[in-house]
């Protein structure tokens, strides 16, 4: 009981990154703009070497497609609430927060909202990515057992 208490209940929850000075958050959204840049060139060299004609190799190209969209929603929310300081995210409760925006837009506070939401993009990607390399594990498995028999 005590550790469905711990889990379901935490006292101090340290799941989000804040970067308390400029170098930690340049460096964290220089880290997403290589993984981003790195994702464009894994799919230019999927489709320049005639790979996703293989479904694994597709779907890893889905993958980094939508890790590319990842990476843009977390450079853009980083942008707003650690490099602008645009967005603010205050506790009011246990499972309350508000999001405040400096101006008081409420579009911009609804748009941060849905940039937060960027593990519906991150979960897609890493679904994809492990389907491909599953894909491509038993290609390869198919392959040596045709070379054995």
């Amino acid at each position: 009981m005590t550790i469905a208490g711990l889990i379901l209940l935490p006292i101090e929850v340290s799941a989000t990154q804040l970067h308390a000075s400029s170098e930690g958050i340049i460096t964290h959204q220089a880290g997403h703009f290589f993984f981003l840049f790195s994702m464009v060139a894994l799919i230019f060299t999927i489709t320049g070497k005639d790979l996703n004609k293989q479904k694994g190799w597709r779907l890893i190209q889905y993958s980094a497609f939508f890790f590319i969209l990842w990476n843009l929603d977390a450079i853009f929310a980083h942008f707003l609430d650690n490099q602008i300081y645009a967005v603010k995210i205050e506790n009011i409760s246990l499972g309350k927060m508000r999001i405040i925006t400096n101006n008081d837009s409420s579009l911009l506070a609804w748009f941060y909202y849905i940039l937060k939401l960027d593990h519906l993009l991150c979960v897609p990607a890493i679904l994809f990515l492990y389907k491909g390399l599953s894909f491509l594990v038993d290609d390869q498995k198919k392959m040596m057992a045709k070379k054995g028999s």
